[in-house]
């Protein structure tokens, strides 16, 4: 099941402003929801990267290293960082992906498979009250 965040748009009562509406929804779904709180935690890449940057910078500073080793650090850092934020972006994904099925949650074609059906229903209830009117 998906919650839905709705960002408001359009004119109101008609059907050129419902479009736009809708165009505008912007849909969440679980993974979403569970992935959302376990990135942000990614930040610690970030941080660590300027942490990185800082130690080089002063590395530098104080003769250690030249500037030219100190960009090959940087820029190795930051390679590896990439690297690693990919792949446990990844890892969450699929653990994500793992508790979701255990859930037996139904899918997005589980749940357009059933407004499909109820909007044949629906159809159908519009074509006998007709009838009997």
């Amino acid at each position: 099941m998906a919650t839905k965040k709705v960002k408001k748009g359009g004119k109101k009562g008609t059907k050129k402003g419902a479009k736009k509406a809708r165009k505008k929804e912007e849909t969440w779904t679980w993974t979403d929801i569970f992935r959302t709180p376990i990135l942000a935690s990614l930040g610690a890449f970030s941080m660590a990267e300027e942490g990185i940057e800082k130690f080089v910078r002063d590395l530098v500073e104080r003769g250690e290293a030249s500037e030219k080793e100190g960009k090959k650090i940087v820029k190795d850092f930051q390679k590896r960082t990439r690297r690693n934020r990919k792949d446990l972006e990844k890892n969450v994904d699929d653990r994500i992906q793992k508790a979701l099925k255990s859930f037996r949650l139904p899918t997005k074609k589980d749940v357009d498979a059933l407004s499909k059906k109820i909007d044949d229903l629906e159809k159908r209830v519009t074509r006998l009250s007709r009838r009997k009117a």
